[in-house]
């Protein structure tokens, strides 16, 4: 692989992990478009959907699980409810992603478009719902979180991104937590749903190889190996940087983040 592409993984994943570290995203927005990229240059035009989902996914739960790792130490998430959603989200996202390949459904444009409505429906509720800062920490009936994880493992079915980019406003603004928990919850949910996918992906035949001699499934390991070593270097910068922030800051933040998103998908 040339040098220019190892650097533009690294800092790829550098950025991403610290993204999601911060918010509480598996940091997709970053990781998608540079895998999206380097297919085009590799000239990979089938499944390329299928290795852009694969590979943003083992990313974004290698850096939720070692951003998990640092919310557990700051009392920041809660692991019954992390896997309330997730499994729910597991469930959903494996039956839509068989959907997707017995249909040999390839279109990028398409999964845009509906995940570009997601995001307007998500900056809306950040933006017009009930603007007092929620500062007391009540954790809902496990029941609560099941709806959360199946709405989220169908966005990262679609996205790649990891469903953190739904969770955070849903355990925000629907289920009262407190932000700064609210982005650690998601972070610990990411790695859940991401695994049966990652699975999935690894263990079916390519329709077209990037690199057969370093490649499982549609999981290809040069591209891999050097986003998630920048990127679970960075998730804990991210976490760390999110506790210095005010809870109201670290929402616009989020809704910036969002906003961002969207103007890529629909623009760019």
């Amino acid at each position: 692989m040339p040098l220019i592409e190892i650097s533009l993984l690294v800092l790829a994943g550098f950025v991403g992990g610290f993204l999601a570290g911060m918010l509480g995203v598996g940091g997709g927005i970053v990781f998608v478009p540079v895998i999206q990229q380097l297919l085009v240059y590799h000239e990979i035009s089938n499944g390329n959907v299928a290795y852009t989902l694969a590979n943003s996914l083992v990313i974004v739960f290698m850096v939720g699980i070692s951003g998990t790792v640092k919310q557990l130490k700051l009392k920041n998430t809660h692991i019954p409810s992390a896997f309330a959603a997730g499994i729910s989200a597991s469930v959903s996202s494996l039956i839509l992603t068989y959907f997707i390949y017995i249909n040999g459904i390839n279109n990028p444009q398409l999964f845009n478009y509906i995940f570009a409505g997601i995001l307007i429906l998500t900056t809306i509720r950040m933006l017009f719902s009930n603007k007092t800062e929620i500062t007391e920490l009540v954790i809902p009936k496990i029941g609560k979180f099941i709806p959360a994880g199946l709405f989220a493992g169908l966005v990262t079915a679609l996205s790649g991104l990891g469903g953190g980019i739904v969770l955070v406003p849903y355990f925000n603004k629907v289920l009262k937590l407190p932000i700064k928990f609210a982005t650690g919850l998601s972070l610990s949910v990411i790695p859940i749903i991401a695994m049966p996918l990652i699975i999935f992906y690894g263990s079916i035949k390519p329709m077209q190889f990037v690199d057969f001699k370093y490649q499982t499934g549609y999981l290809v390991w040069p591209l891999l190996i050097p986003v998630i070593s920048s990127a679970i270097l960075a998730s804990g910068y991210g976490v760390k940087y999110a506790q210095t922030l005010k809870p109201k800051t670290l929402s616009i933040v989020f809704v910036v983040f969002v906003l961002i998103t969207l103007i890529k998908i629909l623009f760019l």
